[in-house]
């Protein structure tokens, strides 16, 4: 697939490219206007595939996964085998039918039926409704929405118009599986979540470029990754990250498995399935809460319910270094944008628009996809 134009120059340096040419950062109202905010749920997450769970958390009859999907709450469920999305509404008066018991979602139990706790009416696990408490008020059913899987991950998307995930993500699903074998059996071994006080465009574009990487992230780039060979590759709404791990002798951890590789995919416009070397496979989803307020949620998925020692100094190094000084930066950016004095700089990109540690190209091409869903075609110098 063609990606989107990313407004960048074509020659091999563009030190001498108009400045009026140069990719550029978005105004401070992309994140800060609540206006904006609001037509993102509507332009951008209503409309686009995003990560829930795995299968796993689902692959008994009567289990239900909640999550959050931009502003909509929503609940999946295996249904004798079949496995089917609703929004996490009654059809009564409104209340959640699974209230949320932890941030970004949890497991639950449906057992043959789904009862609303506010007035017990009754629904089945296809989400049409049984019982109003004996009184007759026709048929009902719990709006459904489209939910599809990727290497044993689970995707929702409450668009009824929506394209299947293999046109939203091409190719993905056989990456993960080539990188990450045992993808699609793993559990749920490790969740964090973190609530940033950023938008969470600021914490998306921070995630999609490692040119920050060498200067910041020290343990990630000398005991993880080969920063020389970090690439970051923009391909419409995938942008892939790959790398070769260090050699196993500087490793900052015991890898799990033979596997020298990382890889990263990031699907618009809030999900990530991140593997580090040795098969270490996690995800991120970023849940939107208001325009200076994001969800973290932070998986680590192996083969069992609780991680190892080995798994445990992976998911710890993880945290106490890379994600932790992660917030840091996106919280302070959240800060600066704000302020009277920011104007939105030149970015750094490539001709190819393949990023290194060096440049900043999937900046520049978030921002064309963020443009493109709220049809937003001016000139940056009007925006």
């Amino acid at each position: 697939m063609n990606s989107p134009d990313r407004n960048v120059p074509t020659d091999g340096d563009d030190r001498g490219v108009a400045d009026s040419l140069r990719p550029r950062a978005l105004p401070t109202r992309y994140y800060t206007d609540p206006a904006i905010h609001a037509a993102e749920m509507s332009a951008v997450f209503a409309r686009s595939w995003q990560l829930v769970g795995h299968r796993s958390q689902v692959s008994k009859p009567g289990q239900v996964l909640t999550a959050t999907v931009g502003d909509e709450s929503v609940f999946v469920v295996n249904d004798g085998g079949q496995i089917r999305a609703f929004f996490n509404v009654c059809q009564h008066r409104g209340h959640e039918l699974f209230p949320p018991q932890h941030p970004g979602g949890d497991v639950a139990e449906a057992p043959g039926v789904i009862t609303c706790p506010y007035h017990a009416w009754v629904y089945g696990l296809d989400g049409r409704l049984l019982s109003a408490r004996s009184r007759n008020v026709g048929e009902l059913c719990i709006p459904r929405l489209a939910v599809e899987g990727l290497a044993g991950f689970l995707f929702v998307n409450v668009d009824p118009d929506a394209l299947p995930l293999a046109q939203h993500a091409p190719g993905v699903a056989d990456e993960i599986l080539a990188i990450a074998p045992q993808a699609s059996t793993r559990i749920r071994t490790w969740r964090r979540t973190q609530l940033i006080a950023a938008n969470w465009k600021i914490a998306v574009e921070n995630y999609n470029e490692c040119y920050h990487c060498p200067n910041v992230h020290r343990s990630f780039t000398s005991g993880v990754v080969d920063p020389a060979s970090y690439r970051i590759t923009p391909d419409c709404t995938v942008i892939r990250h790959t790398a070769r791990g260090v050699e196993s002798e500087r490793s900052f951890y015991q890898r799990p498995e033979a596997s020298d590789d990382y890889a990263a995919f990031y699907i618009w416009p809030a999900s990530s399935i991140q593997c580090y070397p040795g098969q270490a496979l996690n995800t991120y989803r970023w849940v939107p809460c208001a325009p200076d307020r994001t969800l973290l949620v932070r998986e680590w998925w192996f083969d069992g319910a609780e991680p190892t020692d080995v798994q445990r100094k992976i998911i710890d190094l993880d945290w106490n270094t890379t994600v932790s000084e992660d917030l840091k930066l996106v919280e302070s950016t959240q800060r600066g944008v704000r302020s009277r004095g920011y104007r939105p700089g030149p970015l750094v990109t490539e001709p190819s628009g393949i990023a290194s540690v060096h440049s900043e190209d999937a900046v520049a091409h978030l921002g064309t996809l963020l443009l493109s869903a709220l049809h937003d075609e001016r000139p940056p110098s009007e925006r």
